[in-house]
């Protein structure tokens, strides 16, 4: 599988996830109907949403790795899978939840080639190949490298330099939009992040020049795609990285 096979296969999960999601009404969409691989309630609209992705990723030759469903299939290809990203926004009507896949030639990050991600509420789409893109238009991280910055932080404690501070729910797309520079920087060092809530997003904010390390400043690109690994991560443009670990993150 290439980039291109992996964009189209990326744009039919997001078109069945979206009328999946969409078919049902906003009230219904919080049900509780089980408990994920991952050990959290699992919504309707996170069951729908995962079902309508798999029908298309099952057709292809992939190992997926989802936060419902678990690991399934034996494909050389690894697929991340997080088929809705933001639950409690898109149970609330808030526009901001999205689907991720994150294309792999082995279980580990470094191995990524291809990173997709898609806003379900505006049809905003992200992705990368060797370079990023939004809605087929280049982008890049921002060059500001002053911490009085626009960050995105889960979750702040004591006095920050920050500019603004936002928290919008979902990972996968506060990262794009570091990505193409809406904000300056994001920060979760809460090591609660899962590699399906982050990898594809990661993806692309480095393909759009962004640095990406944990909290001590380390690559995460070793890291496994597999349901037991957490992230800490840092993502900034390359001045501003280094900035925010030394005097934000480690303090």
């Amino acid at each position: 599988m290439d980039s291109k096979e992996a964009l189209s296969i990326s744009r039919e999960v997001a078109k069945r996830v979206k009328k999946a999601v969409n078919s049902i009404e906003i009230s219904k969409r919080n049900l509780n109907v089980g408990m994920g691989k991952d050990g959290t309630p699992t919504k309707l609209v996170d069951r729908v949403a995962e079902e309508a992705a798999f029908e298309v990723l099952k057709r292809e030759r992939v190992t997926i790795v989802s936060e419902e469903a678990g690991v399934v299939g034996e494909g050389d290809v690894v697929v991340a899978l997080d088929p809705l990203d933001g639950t409690f926004n898109a149970t609330r009507g808030i526009p901001i939840y999205s689907v991720s896949l994150c294309f792999s030639d082995s279980f580990k990050l470094k191995d990524t080639f291809f990173g997709y991600v898609y806003n379900l509420a505006t049809s905003t789409e992200y992705y990368a190949d060797v370079s990023a893109y939004k809605n087929g238009s280049n982008i890049r991280v921002s060059d500001n490298d002053s911490l009085y910055c626009n960050a995105i932080v889960y979750y702040p404690k004591g006095l920050h330099p920050f500019k603004r501070i936002r928290v919008f729910g979902s990972a996968a797309l506060e990262v794009c939009f570091v990505a193409d520079g809406s904000f300056d920087c994001f920060i979760d060092v809460r090591g609660h992040l899962r590699v399906y809530d982050i990898s594809a997003g990661v993806y692309i904010a480095e393909r759009a020049g962004a640095v990406v390390s944990d909290d001590r400043g380390m690559s995460i690109k070793d890291k496994k795609i597999d349901m037991e690994e957490r992230f800490k991560i840092v993502v900034a443009n390359k001045n501003l990285h280094k900035k925010l670990i030394d005097t934000v993150v480690k303090r």
